[in-house]
């Protein structure tokens, strides 16, 4: 009996353990996502704020964008 007056705490310690690794991996890949996400708008913002007026062709044919 005296060698499982532990084990209880130690099987605690083992979950809560495997739980914050699981935790941190999460953690870590949203980050990342959230990341490459705001990285990729802020490239789409520059690439479509950076072309101006079109004459010719527009992405946005919704817009006038210099065409009379």
């Amino acid at each position: 009996m005296l060698g499982n007056s532990g084990q209880t705490a130690v099987e605690y310690l083992l979950v809560f353990l495997f739980s914050v690794m699981i935790l941190v991996k999460v953690v870590n890949a949203l980050a990342a996502f959230m990341g490459d996400s705001v990285g990729n708008l802020g490239h789409v913002l520059s690439i479509n704020l950076k072309v101006g007026v079109c004459r010719e062709r527009c992405f946005f044919d919704g817009y006038k964008n210099g065409r009379e």
